[in-house]
């Protein structure tokens, strides 16, 4: 398929999306290695001040972000990037110590939180929204 008509179809199923979806609005994007394809948002973020809804639109996503990690995670775990590749070990290890970077008070592996806590929502860490 040419890249212009990837591009076509990619258009008219982003046009589509919107009438999809009930709600007062949403942003949607195609992503492709790494490429952004396409984009689109409609409808409010802030629906009773009337602020559009923007492609640059921050969303308290809360628990649905678990299940995304998670897909990602099996995915990399089953078939690594070339740079995890080349680093060469355990790539689950390679996520438990950029886990380490990213929460450096939160224990990880030997004894402390694993990726396996964290997928089976198990990690000890608090829900920001309790907070």
């Amino acid at each position: 398929m040419a890249a212009q008509d990837l591009a076509v179809d990619i258009d008219r199923i982003l046009a589509a999306v919107p009438g999809l979806s009930r709600g007062p609005g949403g942003v949607v994007a195609v992503v492709k290695d790494g490429r952004l394809l396409g984009q689109r948002a409609w409808g409010y973020a802030d629906l009773d001040r009337r602020i559009p809804m923007t492609t640059k639109t921050q969303f308290p996503i809360c628990s649905i972000s678990k299940q995304m990690v998670c897909l990602a995670m099996v995915s990399l775990l089953r078939d690594p990037t070339p740079l995890m590749k080349e680093r060469g070990g355990d790539v689950a290890k390679q996520f438990e110590d950029e886990l380490q970077k990213l929460l450096p008070n939160l224990p990880c592996g030997n004894g402390g939180v694993t990726l396996a806590d964290l997928y089976n929502m198990q990690s000890g860490i608090r829900d920001y929204w309790a907070m």
